[in-house]
């Protein structure tokens, strides 16, 4: 009984991590219309982001202060994600990415230039092969802005018809750049990120708990809660219009492009919180993120990518079932639970958990 009751607790814990990447998903979802499969990787940016600012060599701030500031972080890289690659393939302007374009070319030209110098076929500076001065370089750099911006606004058009296919792909390309990046920023060796309650359990009965499971299991409901706060405020019934009649929402004066960017900073906050939890109780690492963003969709499909009772139900109920399967039949049988359950949820309820959920194009 000791054993099963611990097995619950586990199971609870990591049900925990898969409806919180279930919930961004469905926030998003619900702004968006689209999957977004960088989710789990954006939230791992976010918790490596409060390891190095909470136990970096360089830093070691307070513990809550790098907690704080992590979490801004994602909900801010949420947004820029938003403004300045999501835009443009939902019918907005494509001046932000333009701009973004030409100020990172130009950084990065600086050093090329300072290193190689101009290519050998138009190198009209004599006397300078290998490379220009720092002043020289900057020069060059600065006058390749404007043409890089130009080119982008003029070639790079938005998407007059939004099709859900090229914002597939981008959130599919953004899960390996995202990868690249955390390893370049952070390195591919495994970190133990050290929280307060490390190490710290109780017993009830004879069975052990760990405080960061208790930890994960109510922050995972607390913000399941918030959400459903959220969506029952003014900006979340806006939010749930857009979803639910995006044109007619735009008619009654909502901007789209407001909520979208809200949303995304909403989903990425989420999506750190759960994998700075998960950090606090196992070990940061590059593979962290690959797991849970099978589970999360999965919880979101078990609740019809819409409903949030339904998302963190079926997040829990995975949860659950693979570490008991795991514990008291075979653990060769946990990682086909979740498979399972999803078969036999939409065998009986083909719209998820609820009856919130409604066609998508995907």
């Amino acid at each position: 009984m000791a054993n099963l009751l611990q097995q619950i607790v586990a199971g609870l814990e990591a049900g925990s991590y898969y409806a919180l990447i279930g919930l961004a998903i469905v926030v998003v979802m619900k702004s968006t219309d689209v999957p977004n499969f960088a989710q789990a990787e954006m939230g791992l940016f976010a918790a490596y982001m409060c390891w190095w600012l909470a136990d970096g060599e360089e830093i070691g701030w307070p513990f809550w202060l790098a907690i704080v500031v992590g979490l801004t972080f994602a909900a801010v890289f949420g947004a820029a994600v938003q403004f300045f690659l999501i835009r443009p393939l939902t019918g907005l302007s494509n001046q932000p990415l333009a701009v973004l374009a030409a100020l990172s070319l130009g950084y990065a030209l600086i050093d090329l230039f300072q290193d190689n110098g101009l290519p050998f076929f138009i190198d009209w500076i004599p006397g300078l092969d290998g490379g220009y001065p720092y002043g020289v370089a900057l020069v060059l750099a600065i006058l390749c802005v404007p043409i890089v911006y130009i080119f982008m606004r003029k070639f790079v058009k938005k998407m007059d018809n939004v099709d859900h296919f090229p914002l597939l792909l981008l959130t599919i390309g953004l899960t390996f750049a995202l990868g690249s990046l955390i390893e370049v920023f952070f390195g591919n060796n495994p970190q133990k990120f050290n929280t307060p309650w490390s190490g710290n359990i109780f017993n009830v009965g004879d069975t052990r708990i760990g405080y960061d499971q208790v930890i994960s299991i109510s922050m995972g409901i607390a913000i399941a809660v918030g959400l459903a706060i959220f969506f029952r405020s003014k900006w979340g019934v806006r939010m749930r219009a857009i979803a639910e009649d995006g044109t007619t929402a735009r008619l009654l004066g909502i901007n789209a492009g407001v909520i979208s960017l809200l949303a995304w900073a909403i989903g990425s906050l989420v999506a750190g919180s759960a994998m700075t939890l998960k950090a606090g109780s196992t070990v940061l690492d590059l593979g962290s993120a690959e797991g849970l963003i099978l589970k999360g969709f999965i919880a979101a499909v078990l609740g019809g990518f819409v409903s949030l009772p339904g998302t963190f139900l079926g997040g829990m109920v995975v949860g659950v079932a693979e570490t008991v399967a795991g514990g008291q039949i075979s653990t060769s049988l946990q990682p086909t639970m979740a498979l399972l359950i999803v078969v036999i949820v939409l065998f009986l309820y083909p719209q998820g958990l609820t009856r919130e959920a409604k066609l998508r194009e995907v």
